[in-house]
């Protein structure tokens, strides 16, 4: 190029050269001859014009070589943005198959690269290699038929992120349906997407090109200049279009490679989460197992010595061998039954049967029922209610069975000579019953699970105090059939205090079905 450039320098100076002798030429050949016409009487009006000639001359061929001096230079700089133009598309194309290439290899090499890292290569090396302030990448979703933004770098990258489109919708929308590039400028008024040009952005030129596999279209690049003097040319779109159509492999196949490892590693938790299920579950066989033999056995031995023994018992012998055959058959049925609501609730098929009812009713015959077992353990129940609370739709049954579960795992977990406390209290919108113990709390790590599903079986360290494990699930679970909600606070070696929370909304309803039932 600047070999080019001498030669045409030098050529306009020979050129130069040659006007400016042509013209030294005419008044040396012409002076002779006024001189000789001098000497043969020549007018003055004659050589007053021949001066003239001659300076008009020079004053002429002055202008034509300022004029060629001009357009040499005009020549001389179109010539060299051009060649820094054509130096710039070299080196553009260049980085880019530099980078096409360098995904290729990674993939050849089953580098395994997450989508996230290709596409945040893909931004910041566009904007560089153009020379760009704002780059940003669209991802296809075929399931929902949006464009999604999945990666944006550079100047006011903020205003891409999070950015949606639908097939056919905005620029990129138009460019994803008709897997077609856009070059676009701020000048370009006629061209029918300067509607969506975002004037506070400052876009002086843009391009908005798909990222194909074959014929479908992946996603869309997009590349922005911002305040920027020079707008992007046609072998920009054509050089980029290349490299979009290289790199769109390649983010395919880093998306599919993403969405295997994610389907893998969902995979591997649902296995985990069946595996720790089928602990528990063998948990639950081992205990319920024991806990069903424990009062069945009972029931065999006290029905065998009742029959072995029955002349020689008095009466009274007979009546306590009887009170405790009941109590183990009512133990072994109360065990079924958890059984069998856990079954209900887990397929649906649980029946509530509503009344208007109080929550400290409730609870004062929960005590009841649970009073004989505390005397044994030596635990001594408190209660505190407060009054007037609204009457409630419950299930009187299950809403007992809760409240007893409930005291009959603080009696368990209490010391002897201990004390378990009831009470109940009106909130802003809930009524709350608690009952709270002052056994040895709940570790951190177990009170996560302790509502769910044998939760009480997650640490199989942790000294066993009986049951099937089931009791707080199925508080948690009636309990918000109800509407409402349960929790435990437990400072390790401070007690549990347990409680559930009821909606007073429920009680509204209540008052709005009585009314109706006066007015009818």
């Amino acid at each position: 190029m600047e070999h080019l450039s001498r030669r045409s320098w030098l050529l306009w100076a020979l050129t130069i050269l040659v006007v400016l002798a042509l013209t030294a030429a005419v008044p040396l050949l012409y002076l002779p001859l006024m001189e000789l016409e001098g000497t043969n009487g020549m007018p003055s009006g004659q050589e007053r014009d021949a001066y003239y000639a001659i300076v008009g001359l020079a004053g002429l061929v002055v202008t034509f070589c300022l004029y060629t001096w001009s357009k040499q230079r005009e020549l001389e700089a179109m010539r060299s943005a051009l060649h820094r133009e054509e130096r710039e598309k070299d080196d553009v194309r260049n980085r880019l198959s530099e980078l096409s290439a360098l995904f290729q290899v990674s993939t050849s090499l089953n580098l395994q690269l997450r989508l996230d890292v290709i596409l945040e290569i893909i931004v910041r090396r566009v904007v560089s290699t153009l020379r760009a302030q704002q780059a940003s990448v669209m991802i296809y979703n075929p399931e929902t038929g949006v464009l999604e933004t999945r990666s944006s770098y550079g100047l006011e990258a903020e205003f891409a992120r999070n950015g949606r489109q639908r097939l056919g919708e905005g620029i990129a929308g138009w460019v994803a349906e008709r897997s077609e590039g856009l070059l676009l400028s701020e000048s370009a008024a006629s061209d029918p997407m300067r509607q969506h040009y975002k004037p506070d952005r400052h876009i002086s030129s843009a391009l908005s090109l798909p990222l194909r596999v074959g014929e479908r279209c992946v996603g869309v690049l997009n590349v922005n200049r911002i305040n920027h003097p020079e707008t992007f040319k046609e072998h920009h779109r054509e050089l980029l279009l290349m490299f979009a159509d290289h790199v769109g492999a390649v983010i395919d196949r880093a998306e599919t490679m993403d969405r295997l490892g994610s389907r893998t590693r969902q995979l591997e938790a649902d296995n985990r989460r069946l595996s720790e299920t089928n602990r528990l579950k063998d948990v639950f066989l081992s205990t319920a197992s024991h806990e069903l033999k424990t009062p069945l056995t009972s029931v065999i031995a006290y029905a065998e010595l009742l029959d072995d023994n029955a002349g020689r018992l008095d009466g009274t012998q007979r009546s306590e061998f009887l009170r405790r055959l009941r109590a183990e058959a009512g133990r072994l049925l109360s065990l079924i039954e958890d059984i069998l609501d856990v079954s209900r609730i887990e397929s649906g098929k649980m029946t509530i049967r509503r009344s208007a009812l109080r929550v400290e009713d409730i609870a004062r015959s929960a005590v009841e029922t649970t009073r004989s077992m505390a005397a044994k353990h030596g635990v001594t129940i408190e209660e505190s209610y407060e009054e007037h609370l609204p009457a409630i739709p419950l299930d009187e049954v299950k809403m007992r069975q809760v409240v007893v579960n409930l005291l009959v795992n603080a009696v368990k977990f209490s010391p002897a000579n201990g004390r378990v406390s009831v009470r109940t209290v009106r909130e802003a919108d809930h009524v709350l019953l608690e009952v709270k113990d002052q056994g040895p709390g709940i570790p951190p790590e177990d009170a996560a699970h302790i509502f769910e599903l044998f939760g009480q079986g997650v640490n199989e360290k942790r000294d066993s105090k009986g049951g099937l494990g089931i009791g707080l699930h199925l508080v948690k679970r009636i309990v918000e059939i109800h509407g409402g909600h349960v929790g435990v606070n437990s400072p390790p070696g401070s007690g549990s205090a347990f409680w559930l929370r009821l909606p007073l909304a429920l009680a509204e309803i209540t008052l709005a079905t009585e009314d109706a039932e006066q007015a009818a």
